[in-house]
């Protein structure tokens, strides 16, 4: 599969086949406008994000439908700003638990943060690890 920035990413089948087929259940008419925009956001970070690729695009494509439905421009470098991002948890605050709300910001912060790599060219950031249990002072 490839993205709709100027290079192309390298997917393994089932991975590629996951991001096409993707619909999410009872979509608005507004999916249809954002979905290769939702597609190619996923398939350029998903290599580059710790997540699963259905819930990827799960939250990715639900921030899509909620900020085109808000009137912001269909655009994903709109939608992956941070005043965009909280309002949209905000709004989902009532529905999902308190660690739902948190886990769908650092999941979007992250994609974002992803893409911008992405675009910019920049390898990804080496992974760090602490020993889970710290020596006292």
């Amino acid at each position: 599969m490839s993205s709709l920035y100027s290079w192309t990413v390298v997917l393994d089948p089932d991975t590629s086949a996951k991001i096409s087929r993707y619909r999410p259940r009872e979509a608005p008419p507004v999916w249809e406008e954002v979905a290769p925009l939702v597609r190619a956001v996923v398939t350029a970070t998903v290599n580059a994000v710790p997540y699963d690729v259905e819930r990827l695009l799960h939250v990715t494509a639900s921030l899509a439908v909620w900020a085109t439905q808000a009137g912001h421009p269909m655009d994903p470098d709109a939608w992956l700003r941070n005043e965009v991002i909280d309002a949209y948890v905000l709004s989902r605050a009532a529905s999902l638990e308190p660690a739902s709300v948190r886990t769908y910001r650092t999941w979007l912060l992250r994609v974002r943060d992803a893409l911008a790599r992405s675009e910019r060219g920049e390898a990804r950031p080496a992974r760090l690890h602490a020993d889970a249990s710290p020596h006292p002072p």
